[in-house]
């Protein structure tokens, strides 16, 4: 035998072993007589599919600190191939002998392959449905019921031991979004009990009721929410929260600090109004700017800052709730510009202490799994999760990524989590990306002309980017509703400015439409720290280190999914088959759509763009398998869902009482 034939041969004698592959999307572009952006419909829709490992990968590498005995069936075939390959060595052909070698290496191959997904897959619990599995409320919140949501057994070898991950636990609170107690008529007293022995980290005796305040100060407006908490066991509950806000942000009074300040008072007046004066002196309040008031010039942010902080310190009674730095010595968090990931993990909190799943007193708190957290916003997306990892030799890659939550533990441990903000992945981002990807491929096979050709300065392939305008620009969009049109904004590397363009909506539907979202997507990123997300940033696999806890998502999923009909829980598959039909979708052929839907679409004419955007950050981004289910959700319990509730709760736990002499 050649050396080339036996490489060969030892190539196809390798055991079968699976494998995600990444079709990689292109454009495929056609210049037409009507100039129209033609797109290659006939690639496989699943382009780029969940680069996930299975169960049987994931525990291969144990297979020889943990045996199973090889069931009956697959023993005969082993002793019948054994035999077969025995006599035709013996007493066949030469070139028999080598064929018959290569066919049972592939055959052991597919052998094992098949006992090891036998083996390895997920175990099922017997318990069934749970009739106290979580119910999140009906004001469009999202509903699902967590008590089927299973943890994958792996056998662990005696190298690999190790603290087990948490499994989920049913037929207990854990399973059911917390439920408020009955307001006393007395704003001081709780229902719940008559007195508390709870303490804070520092020993300080916490009182029965407890309120607290937040302001989100954020770039369109101010709000303020007070909450009311008892203590009548170790972890604080929510009793009631009382919302109100005002139009004009902060950063609309740069050069004016004191007035900045000022705009702030019809919401302290409120809080003075709802908090019991016995009380006030031992209710903390903190104020979170975000990104608006960082957008301001020079050192005008840090000055507004310094005028409300004088003023709470000296006008109010409310303590702020500034904390200490890792010196011990006294911090300023009370009155800041929130980081971005603060405003992620705080949403984290919010909505796991809302499910039961952290700051719960029941005995089998250390055991529940939490919920991820994914926020899609206009500008950025965000995501937190706390991933498990089945061996010790696994783990997470030390970065800014790895996020030690210290105001809630797991048992005695904190929570360590993953975040991370995507910057440029929010959903109007997201559009202007497509749109423009749309706008650059349409020129770029068309460079002499735009659709009018009016829009060019008469040089052949140079664009006039100045003299573009909805008027006298059209480019076509697979991505819109078609024979739709609508201005809207494209950028250009290069350009220092935005243009206002027409995209009018052409055939080709979800996969012309999912093709521009892969490129934009930038899955093909270089990756250095294994594993990626996209844009090459790194993220533990969700499918293998977040395997069946659930997933919530808020805000732009909650708002342009619910009116489309998808259920509160659904599945990365039904996600895909809505934007299938909203892509398909005309008046002439409504798709099925009635009512509510159908004026949602005609209102929006980028419906595709949105809904195909979701799902592949969801499948392609983030990597999650079809069968994947997701809630989306706008409040849990009646409680709004967002990061405030959550980061006064981190002040509660963290800061202990704090009282203002």
């Amino acid at each position: 035998m050649s050396p080339s034939e036996q490489s060969k041969r030892s190539d196809q004698g390798r055991f079968f072993k699976s494998k995600s592959s990444v079709d990689q999307a292109s454009l495929d572009l056609e210049a037409s007589e009507t100039g129209g952006l033609l797109f290659d419909a006939d690639q496989d829709s699943d382009s780029y599919p969940p680069n996930q490992t299975s169960a049987t990968g994931a525990a291969s590498s144990r297979t020889t600190s943990s045996r199973r005995r090889m069931p009956l069936g697959s023993r005969r075939l082993a002793l019948f191939l054994l035999c077969f390959v025995g006599l035709i060595l013996l007493f066949g052909r030469r070139d028999s002998r080598d064929a018959v070698v290569t066919y049972v290496n592939d055959k052991a191959g597919l052998v094992e392959q098949a006992y090891k997904e036998s083996s390895w897959r997920p175990y099922k619990s017997s318990h069934g449905s749970d009739s106290n599995a979580q119910q999140i409320d009906g004001s469009g919140s999202g509903s699902g019921n967590d008590a089927q949501d299973q943890a994958v057994g792996f056998p662990v070898g005696a190298a690999d031991k190790q603290t087990p991950a948490p499994a989920p636990v049913t037929g207990s609170s854990a399973d059911m979004v917390r439920e408020k107690p009955a307001l006393h008529a007395n704003p001081s007293k709780t229902t719940r009990c008559d007195l508390t022995v709870a303490k804070d980290a520092f020993g300080n005796p916490r009182p029965l009721v407890q309120y607290a305040l937040m302001i989100d100060a954020g770039s369109t407006g101010s709000r303020i929410h007070v909450y009311r908490f008892n203590y009548c066991q170790s972890s604080p509950e929510l009793e009631d929260e009382y919302f109100e806000m005002l139009k004009g942000g902060l950063s609309n009074y740069g050069t004016e600090p004191s007035k900045a300040a000022d705009s702030l008072r019809p919401l302290l007046k409120s809080a003075l109004d709802r908090v019991p004066k016995e009380l006030q002196s031992c209710t903390p309040i903190a104020v979170k700017a975000t990104a608006g008031l960082r957008l301001l010039p020079g050192e005008q942010a840090e000055d507004v800052l310094k005028a409300v902080r004088k003023m709470l310190e000296t006008e109010y009674p409310f303590p702020i709730a500034d904390g200490h730095n890792a010196d011990g010595s006294k911090g300023s968090k009370g009155v800041e510009i929130m980081e971005g990931k603060d405003e992620g993990v705080f949403a984290w909190i919010t909505v796991n202490y809302l499910l039961n799943r952290i700051g719960s007193s029941s005995k089998d708190s250390a055991k529940i799994e939490t919920a991820a957290v994914m926020d899609l916003g206009g500008g950025s997306t965000q995501i937190v999760f706390e991933p498990t990892f089945t061996s010790a030799l696994q783990g997470m890659q030390p970065g800014e990524h790895v996020y030690q939550l210290n105001a809630f533990k797991r048992g005695k441990v904190p929570y360590t989590l993953y975040q991370n903000s995507y910057l440029g992945y929010g959903l109007m981002q997201a559009r202007m990306s497509v749109n423009s990807l749309a706008f650059f491929t349409y020129t770029l096979a068309h460079p002499s002309a735009v659709r009018t050709g009016s829009a060019h300065n008469g040089q052949q392939g140079a664009l006039d980017w100045t003299s573009l305008t909805p008027e006298n620009t059209q480019i076509p969009n697979p991505c819109f509703t078609e024979g739709r049109s609508k201005a809207t904004l494209v950028s250009q590397h290069g350009q220092p400015k935005q243009a206002n363009v027409t995209m009018v909506g052409t055939e080709g539907g979800f996969r012309a439409c999912k093709r521009l979202v892969e490129v934009m997507m930038d899955k093909d990123a270089a990756c250095v720290s294994k594993p990626c997300s996209f844009g090459g940033v790194y993220q533990p696999s969700l499918m293998e280190t977040f395997k069946t806890a659930p997933i919530i998502a808020l805000s732009y999923f909650y708002d342009r999914l619910g009116p489309l009909g998808l259920a509160p829980k659904f599945t990365i598959k039904q996600l895909g088959d809505l934007a299938e039909r909203v892509c398909s979708y005309t008046k002439a052929t409504p798709q099925g759509f009635a009512g509510d839907a159908v004026a949602e679409l005609e209102d929006r004419p980028e419906s595709c763009l949105d809904l195909t955007f979701m799902h592949g950050l969801l499948s392609l981004g983030y990597e999650l398998g079809e069968e994947r289910e997701i809630s989306i959700a706008k409040k849990l319990g009646g409680t709004e869902l967002g990061w405030c509730l959550g980061a006064q709760l981190a002040v509660l736990e963290e800061h202990g009482l704090l009282c203002k002499a």
